[in-house]
């Protein structure tokens, strides 16, 4: 890790550095061969220069060695002012800080055991780093949006490393400390994505707990056989959290009219599914007839022919024609159960 740092530094300086000594040997040489000078003098006088003291040469310059004289001048203060610009730079721009930061990053993670790996910074990402370091747990951070990774550069917590990268690569799941960790939490983008952190994240090691979040309900039996430890499906969720809140309202409309204002559920609606005569769902209990998982929607309740708003209906109860099922969804979900359940589009 050391070697890598060392190693940007020398790319920052090595053309400045580089042209500073190629000026220093032609003009050695230029002195010898030009004006006949020793080495000695040649050194003298190339110092001399270059630093301005203006001490008069060792022998007196005929007109090439002028001429070579103020090519020296012009080509050693174009090279001084890049190398002086290189370093204003690297210390003024943030060069050097980053590469300390790196430094501290790297040792820190030498010295992690037992951590937490997050992998990806979204809102579910962010709010699980949040967390785990407000418990004060080890934190490793992996996230390879530009625009992410910009909001965190000004982020610092002592128990929080961020690493740049893609979490699906072994080398950062490596570099995060995979061996060493307890816990990886997977909250990328796509459900692809997280089953391939799973998978390589087993595959490096078999000890590590994985807790993965699963956009699509479907998918759970895969991350299973990849080896997730937990699946955390955001319908299940969402349909835990909105029964809770549906059923402990006075006035569950007042809920709907509630959510309906809430930005991150603005793509998810709230709809009537009439059952029909033809679908499958008749005669099935809702256990049976397995809603969520075919089409992600969360089953808020139910109007049968006999009865008003039954909240929360209980896995074995019986599914009848004509009922007519509040769900929870975005459009193409709803339109999924209205196909199922027969009802005219």
């Amino acid at each position: 890790m050391n070697r890598h740092i060392r190693s940007q530094i020398w790319r920052q300086f090595l053309v400045p550095i580089s042209a500073l000594i190629l000026i220093l040997i032609v003009g050695i040489l230029g002195y010898i061969f030009i004006e006949g000078y020793t080495p000695l003098n040649a050194l003298y006088m190339m110092v001399i220069t270059f630093a301005t003291i203006g001490y008069g040469e060792p022998q007196p310059l005929d007109a090439e060695g002028r001429v070579f004289t103020i090519l020296l001048i012009i080509a050693g203060f174009t090279a001084g002012f890049y190398a002086i610009g290189k370093l204003s730079s690297f210390l003024l721009e943030g060069e050097l800080a980053k590469l300390l930061k790196i430094k501290r990053m790297n040792t820190a993670l030498e010295n992690m055991k037992n951590h937490y790996i997050v992998c990806g910074y979204g809102k579910t990402g962010k709010r699980v780093m949040e967390d785990l370091l407000r418990t004060g747990k080890k934190v490793v951070l992996i996230e390879s949006n530009p625009e992410r990774n910009e909001k965190l550069k000004d982020f610092y917590d002592k128990n929080l490393v961020h690493i740049i990268g893609d979490a699906t690569n072994d080398e950062i799941l490596i570099q995060a400390g995979i061996e060493r960790a307890k816990i990886l939490i997977a909250v990328l983008t796509s459900d692809a994505e997280n089953l391939f952190v799973t998978l390589s994240a087993k595959d490096l090691n078999k000890d590590i707990k994985v807790i993965t979040r699963v956009e699509d309900a479907s998918s759970a039996a895969k991350f299973r056989k990849a080896g997730t430890d937990f699946i955390i499906s955001q319908i299940d969720l969402a349909s835990d959290r909105i029964v809770s809140l549906a059923t402990s309202t006075t006035d569950f409309f007042s809920f709907v009219e509630l959510t309906d204002g809430k930005e991150e559920l603005r793509d998810y609606k709230f709809r009537l599914v009439e059952i029909r005569s033809g679908s499958d769902l008749i005669g099935k209990t809702y256990r049976e007839a397995n809603i969520p998982q075919r089409t992600n929607l969360v089953v808020i309740g139910c109007y049968s022919a006999d009865s008003d708003l039954q909240v929360n209906p209980k896995a074995d109860d019986v599914i009848s024609l004509g009922d007519r099922l509040l769900v929870f969804g975005k459009d193409d979900e709803i339109t999924l159960l209205k196909k199922i359940g027969k009802e005219p589009k």
